[in-house]
């Protein structure tokens, strides 16, 4: 099935053919966020082009599983059903291999794989998040996703994960996402600035 699902992927000629070695490893992640599953959810995030740290730091999020306890925020704390249960069983040496093969492929963009995500004017308050993740959401630093062309529903899930957090009530089950800057940003953010903001970036072009 791995080997079929990278085999796909690798059909629609913008991703390049791995190591052998490393095939596997990445195969398994290529089901959900190769072509092939980006085009049948979504919800699922394109991680082709991110920053290779980025990349590997989240990897290493779900791994350690790590619960906020304490007053402040732990930078690594990232749950989800489905990534809380297949990171643990990466070796962590194939970590740096996948994060770097991914980083390597192009990027894609919403408009290249819905077909939508129409461009819209950034909203005032949103100028702050540029500060970080670059004009129009192409990040070039180190440790910061690249935010232009992701899936809109996958914005407005992050975001809203980062707001509610520390509202036990609201978060949803399975699923939570801690980070020491983005949990304060997102304290400021209602409802309707979450869907703008995913709208806005979501309509950029990531190249």
């Amino acid at each position: 099935m791995k080997a079929t699902v990278l085999s796909a992927a690798l059909l629609f000629g913008m991703i390049t053919q791995p190591a052998a070695d490393d095939a596997v490893s990445i195969a398994a992640c290529l089901g959900c966020h190769g072509l092939p599953g980006l085009h049948r959810s979504p919800a699922v995030p394109v991680l082709f082009g991110q920053d290779r740290r980025y990349l590997e730091h989240q990897m290493t999020a779900f791994q350690r599983d790590f619960v906020g306890v304490h007053d402040g925020f732990l930078r690594l704390d990232r749950k989800h059903p489905v990534m809380s249960a297949e990171a643990p069983m990466m070796d962590k040496k194939e970590i740096p291999v996948i994060a770097a093969w991914l980083a390597r492929q192009p990027c894609l963009s919403t408009r290249d794989l819905d077909g939508g995500g129409a461009e819209v004017t950034l909203p005032e308050y949103g100028a702050a998040c540029l500060t970080c993740h670059g004009q129009g959401g192409r990040s070039v630093t180190a440790f910061v996703p690249k935010l232009a062309g992701q899936r809109r529903g996958y914005l407005r899930a992050q975001l809203i994960a980062f707001r509610d957090v520390t509202r036990p009530e609201k978060t949803d089950p399975g699923r939570s996402r801690t980070h020491n800057m983005m949990t304060r940003q997102g304290g400021y953010l209602d409802d309707a600035r979450i869907d703008d903001l995913a709208a806005y970036f979501a309509g950029q072009s990531c190249r």
